[in-house]
């Protein structure tokens, strides 16, 4: 086997090995634990092997100002809807252990440097970077600094910004994965 490839908890990814399938259960729970578990078990017998999810910690990614924007499909402000979506540390914490204890891996995506400090403190063995923060350096540089693997969405950057994204991984000898990937949900 020759070619690249990288690892996130004993599971290898590359050409050499069979597809990863990722469970992305990202925020549609709407903040119930319960449900997210449920999401996990619907996975599970799909015969996904990472469930992914989305850590926000709301306070510290937006300002107050986004108490006032209200999405066109909404009654309720962002800040709201995600506050509201938001599973806090102790049930995420829960949430990890549930993944893990069907055997599968657990990975998410920070949206801010305190998510990012939160999964570390929970030591995922992962990360997985969404498209809207490929180019938000100042947060991949301080996740690259975790040393750990880091599955990166390049979805509308351009090649110069993938690049220098890239290359702080590199600079931190930190395996990455890039996929190319579209900007809306449901993919």
């Amino acid at each position: 086997m020759s070619n690249p490839h990288i690892e996130i908890a004993g599971r290898k990814i590359g050409l050499d090995f069979p597809p990863l399938v990722i469970a992305e259960i990202g925020i549609n729970h709407e903040g119930s634990l319960q449900v997210a578990k449920q999401m996990v078990d619907a996975a599970y017998r799909a015969g996904a092997e990472v469930v992914k999810h989305q850590t926000h910690i709301v306070d510290d990614e937006m300002s107050g100002a986004a108490k006032k924007v209200t999405p066109g499909n909404a009654e309720v402000s962002i800040y709201e809807i995600m506050k509201r979506c938001a599973l806090d540390e102790d049930d995420e914490t829960a949430l990890k252990d549930y993944v893990e204890s069907k055997g599968m891996i657990f990975i998410s995506t920070p949206f801010s440097r305190a998510a990012a400090e939160r999964l570390e403190r929970m030591n995922v063995a992962g990360y997985k970077i969404g498209s809207g923060e490929c180019n938000n350096y100042p947060l991949l540089e301080h996740i690259a600094r975790f040393a750990k693997p880091v599955i990166l969405s390049t979805g509308m950057n351009t090649i110069e910004s993938v690049s220098k994204a890239v290359a702080i991984f590199e600079k931190y000898d930190v395996d990455v994965a890039l996929m190319h990937t579209t900007n809306l949900y449901p993919t």
